[in-house]
């Protein structure tokens, strides 16, 4: 990542950046991102599409398929794209998910067998899955200090935004036509992404530091005095190569690793996933006096509004009192989600029909500010630099798992149970999570690593990880 050191403030206003080729970097490559979203919530537009028209059928069953093969796929790649990202290079990795991602769409949108959807959506999760590690690696790595958490941020806007995109394609009501609109990002990367310079970090790396030079000068501006951010990238990659650790090294470090796979288990028990892939359906059963296809729409503006503002809100309060508020409230909105469903075939709520849309709303609002960025921003804050990365790809791969195992199972429950009974589920699980947080969960907000690290294992212990 690139470093800039104290001493280089006073340069860097003498010498101003030039920030807009960081920004434009940033947005073409979290198109990637923007794709990711369309992935996650077509099956909410799709879905309902099948069997009508004169397209093949789709059972309940293989429509949990369809929708779980994305994070199913994910699984395996991303540990191996953290490790083909430094071999080859940040572009080019991301350039080489792209191509998956822009040809996935058009297997969909003209595919004569669910097995073509099946396997398109299988690749396209492995795509997915290597685009969520590679991208976030590389904007960070292009950006200067004083930006970098703005830019930092973008790539989850980014997944926001696809959402929304792919729910309002619903209003075409036609397979074909939703999925071309959605191939269109991954178009705009495939044809842009060529013109963007690789990370000076991962050229830094390499031991070609002429071209991280240039490469800097593009990011920072022809006049911008590099030397000593280049100085810095020598020296930090120097500290990684000697402190490189790996997936097995997670072991000295058992009480962070339960912190932050046990909030990745909590965020995606709470339900989050099965809201997004099946909201379509969700209103459709709810009888909303709104479309489903509107209030779907509704729901995906207000998670991009509300993934927009959580980056002040995160910096200005505590990362465990948003954490336990976060928690609280998902679990009642479930818990309202369920007693509207479990009332709805003895009583006429017609005129409460609203229930579902602003309980929908609160969900994605409260987790798009508390367990949807904080669990990830936890692993950062809760690991030494050295062991960051290998912290990164376990639970990376926990997050994918369990997305997977959460989006193929609640037809099963619903099947099992019904509706109601699985709202309630993911609420009961929403207050377990609460008391985890509460007894678990140190504060980390305007603390060091050190001081984070003797809270977690006393100062004897801290002085061996650092």
């Amino acid at each position: 990542m690139a470093l800039i050191t104290q001493n280089d403030e006073g340069s860097s206003c003498a010498q101003p950046t030039s920030k807009y080729t960081q920004y434009v970097g940033v947005l073409v490559a979290t198109l990637a991102a923007f794709s990711i979203g369309t992935y996650l919530s077509w099956t909410s537009s799709a879905l309902p599409l099948y069997n009508k028209n004169g397209t093949f059928s789709v059972s309940d069953q293989e429509g949990s398929w369809i929708s779980s093969l994305v994070p199913l796929g994910a699984i395996p790649i991303t540990v191996p794209a953290g490790i083909l990202a430094d071999k080859f290079g940040r572009k080019k990795a991301i350039w080489a998910t792209t191509v998956p991602l822009f040809f996935c769409w058009y297997i969909i949108a003209f595919a004569q067998s669910k097995i073509w959807v099946f396997l398109a959506r299988f690749v396209a999760g492995a795509a997915c899955g290597a685009a969520s590690v590679v991208v976030p690696m590389f904007t960070s790595e292009i950006a200067e200090q004083s930006i970098r958490g703005l830019l930092g941020t973008i790539f989850q806007l980014q997944i926001t935004a696809g959402i929304l995109f792919a729910y309002a394609t619903a209003f075409t009501n036609s397979l074909h036509v939703i999925a071309i609109l959605c191939s269109v990002a991954p178009a705009l990367l495939l044809i842009s992404f060529p013109f963007i310079p690789e990370s000076p970090a991962w050229l830094v790396m390499q031991g070609r530091k002429n071209d991280a030079n240039d490469v800097l000068k593009y990011y920072r501006g022809a006049h911008y005095r590099i030397e000593t951010e280049l100085t810095g990238l020598e020296l930090q990659a120097s500290e990684m190569q000697e402190a490189k650790a790996s997936i097995l090294d997670l072991k000295n470090y058992r009480k962070a690793i339960c912190i932050t796979l046990g909030l990745m288990v909590f965020q995606q028990l709470s339900g989050v996933n099965t809201l997004i892939f099946y909201a379509k359906k969700i209103f459709d059963d709810a009888g909303s006096t709104l479309s489903s296809t509107m209030s779907s729409v509704i729901v995906g503006l207000v998670q991009v509004i509300a993934t927009y503002f959580s980056t002040v809100m995160i910096e200005r309060t505590g990362r465990k009192l948003l954490l336990f508020i976060s928690g609280s409230v998902m679990s009642a909105c479930m818990f309202t989600l369920s007693g509207y469903f479990h009332f709805q075939n003895s009583h006429d709520l017609t005129s409460v029909s609203w229930i579902p849309l602003l309980s929908f709303a609160i969900f994605i609002i409260i987790f798009s500010i508390g367990f949807g960025p904080i669990p990830w921003l936890m692993v950062g804050e809760l690991f030494t630099n050295n062991i960051k990365s290998a912290a990164s790809a376990a639970t990376a791969t926990c997050n994918w798992t369990l997305a997977f195992l959460v989006t193929k199972c609640f037809q099963d429950m619903v099947d099992l149970m019904g509706i109601s009974s699985s709202f309630a589920t993911f609420g009961l699980i929403g207050l377990v999570g609460t008391v985890f947080i509460s007894t678990m969960v140190p504060e980390t907000k305007g603390k060091s690593i050190e001081e984070v690290q003797i809270e977690l294992y006393g100062i004897e212990s801290q002085q061996s990880r650092l």
